[in-house]
């Protein structure tokens, strides 16, 4: 249990510096605002023929907000996290 609680402390120190808040919070916001066009371009209902110039890149639309909304939010971690790792193994190195 004390292991757990070790790591939770770990976890919770690495979140709350300022580099991985912001990393954390780019990733929701792009998570969210993907979202909401996911939820704004979906398709057409059945039985309403639409146009297909505008039917079309609607769907584009769609199909890359499905792949950014969770490729944009695991880019800004990663990004975050990793140049966060690479500062402390440099200000270890000094010591």
């Amino acid at each position: 249990m004390a292991n757990l609680q070790s790591a939770w402390d770990s976890f919770l120190h690495i979140v709350s510096t300022s580099r991985s808040r912001s990393a954390v919070t780019l990733a929701a916001v792009s998570f969210a605002v993907c979202h909401l066009v996911v939820m704004g371009s979906g398709s057409s209902p059945a039985g309403i023929t639409a146009d297909l110039d505008v039917e079309i890149p609607r769907q584009l639309l769609h199909f890359g907000a499905v792949i950014c909304r969770f490729a944009l939010p695991l880019g800004f971690l990663v990004a975050g996290f990793a140049t966060r790792t690479k500062t402390a193994r440099i200000s270890h190195r000094k010591r």
